[in-house]
């Protein structure tokens, strides 16, 4: 007899906390299937409203709830986090040396609009006092978004790297770099910090900010179909999250590893992934939100509770 139970599938990347995740909802089941390549979830969302429910980038979630769009509403599960004060890197020949050094200078950018962008912008403008007028944002002529009105941008087809290497950019916000396949001396790009991660622990101690750069989405008929997926669907991801933490997943592959596992997680009081509407994830909502509100992107700061209006 075949089983003709309905599925849902959460599309997102491939972490440790969601190999388990599995769920049930009003009849139906939720499997996860997951991928390294998430930008692209978000392009197909945004292009053809692809995915039932999906991972999908926190600012530009922000930026359609901010212009009206209501077809897809998030839940506070917040599946990646990331510092960002290492994402700059410039050639390694480069004076440059300190994220304030980059005032004035002409920046490369795969996509203006993604999040990582938005919080790295935010840091250069807040913690280190960088003018954003004063940067040249080089980036592609197709883009998630419109450009803001008033930043400096100019548009290429060349490769970001290409132009980094023969000095027609001073540095690009990079994370999925050809020139890191390189062995460590061949390389011709380095990331301007020195010490990235000893700033980011730095801000981390000042600001309790954990960088939030994705969200997870569903659509608006799903959840018209499925009253009850916000929550199922919120269960599922805490669940999944929760064995990771219990098999310290991340602890058993490197030397050390279980050394460091014991003190990040005391250094985030336990939990450095923290779901739900908690009052540290409403700050840097708020913040991240703030943010699109100075860069351009949305003409008001949605409220957390106009973000996040699904009960879990």
């Amino acid at each position: 007899m075949t089983d003709k139970t309905p599925e849902l599938t959460i599309y997102g990347g491939d972490y440790e906390h969601t190999h388990t995740l599995v769920g049930d909802l009003g009849g139906a089941r939720l499997r996860y299937a997951a991928t390294r390549r998430v930008q692209e979830i978000f392009i197909g969302m945004l292009e053809t409203r692809r995915f039932e429910i999906c991972e999908f980038s926190l600012a530009n979630y922000i930026t359609l709830r901010a212009a009206g769009e209501r077809w897809l509403t998030a839940i506070p599960v917040f599946p990646s986090r990331v510092f960002r004060h290492g994402l700059a890197v410039t050639h390694r020949d480069s004076a440059l040396t300190r994220l304030d050094d980059l005032a004035g200078k002409r920046i490369g950018v795969p996509d203006y609009s993604m999040t990582a962008a938005v919080w790295f912008r935010g840091l250069l403008e807040e913690e280190y006092g960088v003018d954003l007028q004063s940067i040249t944002w080089v980036t592609r002529a197709k883009q998630r978004f419109p450009f803001p009105r008033d930043a400096k941008i100019e548009t290429t087809e060349a490769d970001h790297e290409e132009l980094l290497k023969s000095g027609k950019i001073d540095a690009l916000l990079g994370m999925h770099l050809a020139d890191s396949a390189r062995a460590p001396a061949e390389r011709r790009l380095r990331p301007v910090l020195r010490d990235a991660q000893g700033e980011e622990e730095a801000y981390y101690r000042k600001t309790g900010i954990y960088p939030i750069m994705h969200c997870v989405v569903i659509r608006e008929d799903v959840l018209q179909k499925y009253p009850d997926a916000a929550a199922a669907v919120f269960r599922a991801y805490e669940a999944a999250k929760q064995q990771a933490y219990e098999r310290q997943l991340g602890a058993t592959l490197v030397p050390w590893g279980r050394q460091s596992w014991t003190e990040k997680f005391e250094l985030f009081g336990g939990d450095p992934l923290p779901y739900g509407l908690t009052p540290v994830n409403r700050m840097v909502i708020e913040r991240l939100a703030t943010y699109l509100k100075r860069q351009g992107f949305a003409s008001g700061a949605p409220t957390v509770e106009e973000l996040f209006p699904a009960a879990v």
